[in-house]
């Protein structure tokens, strides 16, 4: 009887495990995860049948296949954030070159085409921590880049100049999404941060300058952990960098 009451107690602790409660976002629907829910409803019946022998295999596997969900949770999300800051990049060469940065700032270009392949070349590898070092050195490297004008002649100051300006306040450009448990991101929950646009409704304008980065671009739904969205200026507010939880921004004008 103790003996039972002991192998009852262990398929309890297992089945505990393969239950933990995750947040229900896109990247669980995997092949593991499903497989886990599935073993873990077999091991129940089996131990209301009073199998426990099978009941306790059953959970065992159960959790075996939940740590493998979780690795490939977060496989998946360090792609998507690599994969992120990579389309930005090759967004960014695009626009440099149409611009003919590629003739006006040409060692600039250059570096930043060169960044760019290492970082496709990098996240094709796997190494995800690297492939995101070279698209952001890639940005860096256009950073401030603008269609070249002709000089124009100097004018004559005909009044003292004017004192020096306090440096222009800045908000976020991106935006990384995270895996939240309690209330997981969204375009919805993203635009309504105070840092965004501080309003959920205006929801429809991430999803559209970021829509062809989702898996299914016409499900605005289905965004991911990893992936880094743009925020764009609606007001000509100045946006750069990536959100910093550890930075307090102003208030939107």
């Amino acid at each position: 009887m103790k003996k039972s009451r002991h192998i009852v107690f262990c398929i309890a602790v297992l089945l505990c495990a393969a239950a933990a409660v995750l947040p229900a976002q896109s990247l669980l629907d995997n092949e593991y995860y499903k497989k886990a829910q599935d073993l873990r409803y077999q091991s129940e019946q089996a131990l209301e049948e009073g199998d426990y022998d099978a009941a306790a295999s059953l959970a065992a596997e159960a959790k075996e296949n939940l740590a493998m969900s979780d690795a490939y949770v977060e496989e998946a999300k360090r792609f998507y954030q690599a994969n992120g800051w990579l389309n930005r990049a090759n967004d960014r060469v695009a626009y440099a070159k149409s611009i003919a940065a590629d003739v006006n700032f040409k060692d600039a270009y250059d570096k930043a085409v060169a960044e760019a392949r290492g970082a496709k070349d990098a996240l094709d590898a796997k190494e995800y921590d690297t492939s995101i070092m070279l698209s952001k050195s890639a940005l860096a490297a256009l950073e401030g880049i603008a269609v070249v004008q002709a000089p124009k002649r100097p004018v004559e100051p005909t009044q003292p100049a004017e004192p020096t300006q306090p440096a222009e306040p800045s908000w976020p450009q991106y935006y990384e999404v995270r895996l939240i448990q309690s209330r997981r991101d969204c375009f919805w929950r993203i635009a309504e941060y105070p840092f965004v646009y501080n309003d959920p409704w205006k929801w429809k304008i991430l999803y559209e300058a970021n829509k062809s980065l989702l898996t299914d671009p016409k499900n605005p739904d289905l965004i991911e952990p990893g992936q880094v969205f743009e925020i764009p200026s609606l007001a000509g507010e100045k946006r750069e960098g990536t959100w910093d939880p550890e930075k307090s921004y102003p208030p939107l004008p």
